[in-house]
């Protein structure tokens, strides 16, 4: 009897083993097969509607002033209405925006690099074009992801005269700091540029004083004060949210703009994380109410950040 009892007992101890392990498994295959599907499915989006001849293009970049002028414009280059007035306040906008235009329809082969295990960047062949970066924009991508989860990748622009503009937190092991537009973002399958709209400050332009020392306030508090944290992409969930000796890349961004005055009382703390969740993600970053669309690429404009 007592041998009985040993034996059933034995017998549910496999089961429960072999049920663990084949959960386990199909829950690992189940990952990778999403992987493979993400990569598979993986396409830079661009317009299947007419493009317009350069003369067009330029004759509506140059007399543009009504909504519907700048939403034909930004149908044919990716750029808002804050593109096109950056591009018009430069000798060579123009030839800056027929460049944004020719890539934005330009098609595009997508291919995967792997660099751990279920996570892979999607790059493509050459590089698109950016519109003119000023201090504290934001470039948001959704290239990379996990399985199907797409994580994608931030950085602010801190030196828009540099050629090293970016800082970033990039990886496990890497130390955060500057980077090129070129290696983390026109070389991806798709970007956007955004920036924090003024009334966030309380202002009314980007021109106003405060707006300006706001940003420049933020981008010195994550250059400096949140240069030695430690990359996590987990922030958030195994470490805290509200302390930065841990952090990611839109992390770092999230909790410069929170955080960066509460010396003296966080009167302009602001709150990128749109749905305030453990986690601050690129995503979370680019459907903020805080930020407005200066460009996109490869994004599909109905869509964005899927």
């Amino acid at each position: 009897m007592a041998k009985s009892k040993v034996l059933k007992r034995l017998i549910i101890t496999l089961i429960s083993i072999v049920s663990v392990a084949a959960a386990l498994g199909i829950a690992v295959l189940g990952f990778f097969v999403a992987y493979w599907v993400t990569d598979a499915t993986a396409y830079t989006w661009t317009p299947t509607y007419e493009k317009l001849s350069d003369e067009e293009l330029q004759a509506l970049y140059e007399n543009a002033q009504t909504d519907e002028e700048f939403d034909k414009l930004f149908e044919q280059t990716g750029l808002t209405k804050i593109g096109i007035e950056r591009a018009r306040q430069r000798q060579s906008g123009w030839e800056r925006v027929k460049q944004i235009r020719d890539s934005y329809f330009m098609p595009r082969t997508v291919r995967c690099s792997p660099y751990a295990p279920l996570i892979c960047t999607d790059h493509i062949d050459d590089h698109s074009t950016e519109i003119f970066l000023e201090k504290g924009d934001i470039l948001i991508t959704s290239s990379t992801h996990f399985s199907s989860f797409r994580i994608g990748h931030s950085g602010i622009v801190a030196d828009p005269q540099s050629s090293m503009p970016i800082w970033q937190a990039t990886q496990i092991g890497d130390e955060n700091g500057y980077a090129s537009v070129r290696s983390g973002f026109t070389n991806r399958m798709n970007f956007m540029v955004v920036r924090i709209k003024p009334q966030a400050f309380n202002c009314q332009s980007v021109d106003d004083e405060e707006y300006k020392r706001a940003i420049n306030d933020v981008v010195s508090f994550i250059t400096t004060d949140l240069k030695d944290a430690i990359y996590s992409p987990f922030t958030g969930v195994f470490t805290p949210k509200n302390d930065c000796k841990y952090t990611s890349c839109s992390h770092l961004i999230w909790y410069g703009f929170m955080h960066f005055d509460d010396d003296n009382g966080g009167a302009r703390n602001i709150d990128l994380d749109c749905n305030g969740r453990l986690l601050a993600t690129p995503k979370n970053i680019s459907e903020s109410e805080y930020v407005e669309l200066v460009q996109t690429f490869g994004f599909d404009p109905d869509k964005m950040y899927e």
